[in-house]
Parts: structure tokens; sequence; C-alpha cells
């Protein structure tokens, strides 16, 4: 999951230096497990250059996809928690 993030993270700043700053990691984290997911998925996310990166089509796609199943994971968390509440209160 943090590889995800970090990812997600990337893609929003288009710089892993920004990316990192905003999650409040070094670096060099950021950038081996964005490295480590592109080799386990064998697709580049991200061609890198000296200021930054581009998403690849590939990673344009693959970021779609992991933002919105981020995003359903942290409703079904928050709804879930919201359901427990009710739940309990009933008699």
């Amino acid at each position: 999951m943090a590889a995800l993030v970090q990812t997600l993270a990337v893609a929003e700043h288009l710089n892993f230096r920004h990316a990192a700053n905003a999650l409040g990691i070094a670096q060099s984290s950021v950038s081996a497990r964005v490295k480590a997911l592109e080799e386990d998925l064998g697709i580049l996310l991200f061609e890198r250059h000296a200021r930054g990166v581009r998403l690849t089509e590939a990673g344009r796609h693959f970021i779609e996809q992991v933002a919105t199943g981020i995003d359903q994971l942290d409703h079904a968390v928050r709804t879930a928690g919201m359901a427990g509440c009710a739940s309990a209160s009933m008699p």
C-alpha cells in the first residue's frame, strides 16, 4: 500500500523530491519503492528527466485505476466506521 501511495504522490507532484517532502519521507525511499513497483508490474510508469518526471501512457492508466481504488478503499473504511457506530447504538 505504501508503494501505491508514494507512486500517487509522485504522479501528483511530477517530482520525486516534492512527493517525498509532501509525504515527509526520504526521496531515496520514494524512488526505491516506485522503481520496485515498476519492476514488479513490468511496466515503466514514469519517464525520468533532470527536472522531474512525466507519466507514461501506461503510467497514466495505472494511476487512474489506483486512485479510484484508493478512493473506494478510503470510503469503505469511513463508512464501515459509521455503520459500526450506528449498529452499536441501536437496541
